[in-house]
């Protein structure tokens, strides 16, 4: 259960004196509610226009922004103030929102399209979700390729939701200072700070918290050989390297096929083939004696077989051509 202390709201309450806020959040968790947020006003826009001839969603869309965004700014902050002062229960919602911001935007994207939801949305939804999912993203898509909801003002409204219920400053900076210097001073240090990926060729922006995290996975890190080369690779093309130019990776004997099983990587091959040249000859010997072998036996059954077909064969003629003729 969640206690809810004035040390939990250091984040929204600031000390006499300190009035310049850091305030900086999570981008990637910032980014993600953005996302949220865009598919909520459109589901809230088709779903109140649905089977309406005189209205479509682009029609309703704008207004609707507004409320959507009032709506979930007001009821976060609703949520969090009840808690403060002991009103209802809203423990679970607060450890939600508190660990997982998304799930709880969602949730009350969730609600406030179901105010909007008209009869009509509620009878076609139920028979046809498909056409109504292709609907909304039919709609995300226009409502992006026109800039309908810019990235920066879904992202602001994102930020204000997030830091009105990161009650343990998790996800943003709670610090406060007394003068705009010093507050600038700590931005070039704050882990929420925007930071660009350093390894080259990668275009990734991220708060400097994630930085271990992306660097774990960034497709453009360059990491020495899996397969203990000298060669450094970039995470992205290491299974190319190794698969195909590594001079370590493991090849056959160009004999294999001839009996010398060995396997080793590819970098001594010339080594392999100079130290076990009497080794690869007497292979080469026993197959050619093998082939020998096989030729002689083939020809010796061949031979048998035209002896067979002249012992059967040609009598068998002789008699075709001693019976008498008849006229046709």
């Amino acid at each position: 259960m969640l206690v809810i202390t004035m040390e939990n709201l250091e984040c929204t309450v600031g000390e006499d004196g300190l009035n310049f806020q850091c305030n900086l959040c999570d981008s990637e968790v910032v980014h993600s509610m953005a996302e949220i947020l865009l598919r909520g006003l459109a589901t809230a826009s088709v779903d109140s226009t649905t089977g309406d001839i005189f209205k479509s969603p682009s029609a309703v869309a704008v207004g609707m922004k507004s409320e959507l965004a009032e709506y979930l700014i007001q009821r976060s902050m609703t949520l969090v103030r009840e808690a403060v002062d002991g009103g209802e229960d809203h423990s679970e919602q607060l450890i939600t929102a508190s660990t997982m911001p998304m799930e709880f935007l969602s949730d009350l994207i969730d609600g406030f399209v179901a105010s909007k939801r008209n009869l009509l949305s509620h009878v076609s939804g139920f028979l046809s979700s498909e056409n109504r999912l292709n609907k909304i993203k039919d709609f995300i898509q226009k409502m992006d390729m026109e800039n309908f909801w810019a990235q920066d003002g879904r992202e602001a409204t994102a930020g204000t939701i997030l830091k009105s219920i990161d009650m343990k400053c998790i996800m943003h900076c709670p610090e406060r200072f007394d003068t705009q210097d010093k507050l600038a001073e700590h931005r070039t240090l704050c882990r929420f700070r925007t930071v660009n990926c350093k390894n080259d060729g990668c275009l990734a922006s991220f708060s400097a918290n994630h930085i271990e995290k992306h660097d774990s996975v960034c497709a453009f890190k360059v990491l020495p050989c899996e397969q203990l080369c000298q060669q450094h690779v970039m995470r992205c093309e290491m299974d190319r390297h190794c698969a195909s130019v590594c001079p370590m990776k493991l090849i056959n004997c160009p004999f294999y096929q001839v009996g010398c099983e060995s396997a080793f990587p590819q970098c001594v091959l010339d080594k392999h083939c100079s130290e076990h040249l009497q080794i690869h000859l007497m292979c080469i010997l026993e197959l050619t004696t093998r082939q020998d072998t096989f030729v002689n036996d083939m020809n010796q059954r061949l031979h048998l077989l035209e002896k067979v077909s002249i012992i059967c064969i040609v009598p068998c003629l002789n008699y075709a051509y001693s019976l008498p003729s008849f006229p046709i």
